[in-house]
């Protein structure tokens, strides 16, 4: 595993994370034979939404790279693609531009990014497996439901949900949550678990699950998944303290949104 920050030493080694992200940019492709069909999991997306999306993801990761810093707006959106292109043969190209950075940079070196605890490019190796297995997830969904995707491999699920726990952390000034003061769940999955503590502005995120007031549990595909908001019943279960699982849901779409 990974020495890079992690809440539950749940990271990946950046051979890992490429490996999953060539294998699920794959299958991504190999789903969109019908542009047309809508995503269950990201209302008002067909399928060609979806691939325009990760091209324009990874158009802007690779601007990042280059320049070394944030990349400056530009008209237009960064997923644009020209009505006599084939988006499928777009996404291959800007993928092969991606890789290309990932491949070339160690996870500690420097760089960019968005998220100010981790400026290096292991955020990115990171970052870029777990968009795109969710969305491979989301292409398999269109073609043959949620309950027909193939689950995220457990080990990158695990750290997807440590990922996005970690951002649960960032302050806020609005939309203060009063009655969250004292309230704890447990995001339990096979070999790992968060105990998070939700606060009205703030939230904290530990790693183990003692003493939680509710726990949400299951496997770390579905986990994830239902972190996500991805339609499906996915074999999580929540119980205990309704109002703290109420309120970490209301965080976590707040968070996606």
């Amino acid at each position: 595993m990974s020495d890079q920050p992690s809440i539950d030493a749940t990271r990946l080694t950046t051979g890992q994370y490429l490996a999953h992200l060539d294998a699920d940019l794959d299958a991504t492709l190999a789903a969109a034979t019908d542009l047309s069909l809508p995503v269950p999991g990201c209302p008002e997306w067909t399928v060609n939404h979806l691939l325009s999306h990760l091209v324009g993801v990874y158009r802007h990761k690779v601007a990042a790279f280059d320049m070394g810093s944030a990349p400056e707006l530009k008209s237009g959106s960064w997923g644009d693609v020209a009505k006599d292109a084939d988006v499928r043969e777009v996404l291959r190209h800007e993928y092969a531009r991606l890789r290309d950075r990932l491949s070339a940079r160690d996870a500690n070196s420097p760089a960019w990014t968005w998220w100010p605890a981790e400026q290096t490019a292991g955020f990115w190796h990171r970052r870029m497996a777990q968009e795109t297995a969710v969305h491979r997830w989301d292409a398999e969904s269109a073609v043959s439901g949620p309950e027909g995707a193939r689950p995220i491999d457990a080990d990158l699920a695990s750290d997807g949900i440590d990922e996005m726990l970690s951002w649960l952390t960032i302050p806020w000034d609005d939309d203060e949550q009063p009655e969250a003061e004292g309230h704890t769940v447990a995001v339990a999955t096979d070999g790992h678990a968060w105990t998070v503590s939700l606060h009205p502005t703030v939230v904290f995120v530990t790693s183990g699950s003692a003493d939680a007031q509710a726990v949400l549990g299951g496997p770390a595909s579905g986990l994830l998944l239902r972190l996500w908001g991805r339609p499906g019943d996915h074999g999580v279960t929540a119980e205990g303290d309704t109002l703290a699982l109420d309120l970490l849901r209301r965080r976590l779409a707040a968070l996606s949104s």
